[in-house]
């Protein structure tokens, strides 16, 4: 009786071994070096990964006598001077800012537009 099953269980594990080279061996092809054939993929099947090189922070500090505000850039790159950015706050526009300077490190200060600000909303370009 275990000879019965050690056969079995020793026959599936070799045609399983089979099965999974063919397939492999069907995918690539010969004229082109041994490389796999191209397949049909989608445009959301092929995604590449691409360099974010967007400008967006957050709001950092607010004067809102003097309609200032100190921004925060920790990962992104820092906008440049004169360049207008949007503030959203829940996903809404709520004003805009250009930015003026100076800069320390990650934070930026710039002049509000329109709109207004608080801290912690996020600020970037469209």
């Amino acid at each position: 009786m275990r000879l019965v099953f050690f056969a079995l269980l020793g026959g599936a594990l070799v045609s399983g071994c089979a099965a999974r080279t063919t397939a492999q061996q069907t995918q690539s092809s010969p004229a082109r070096g041994g490389r796999p054939a191209a397949t049909d993929q989608t445009q959301e099947e092929r995604r590449v990964a691409m360099l974010d090189d967007s400008v967006g922070g957050r709001v950092a500090s607010v004067n809102p006598t003097l309609r200032f505000v100190v921004m925060d850039f920790p990962f992104r790159k820092i906008p440049a001077l004169e360049q207008r950015l949007n503030i959203y706050r829940n996903g809404q526009k709520i004003g805009e800012v250009k930015v003026t300077g100076p800069s320390l490190d990650t934070t930026i200060a710039g002049d509000i537009i329109t709109g207004e600000a608080q801290i912690g909303d996020e600020v970037r370009e469209d």
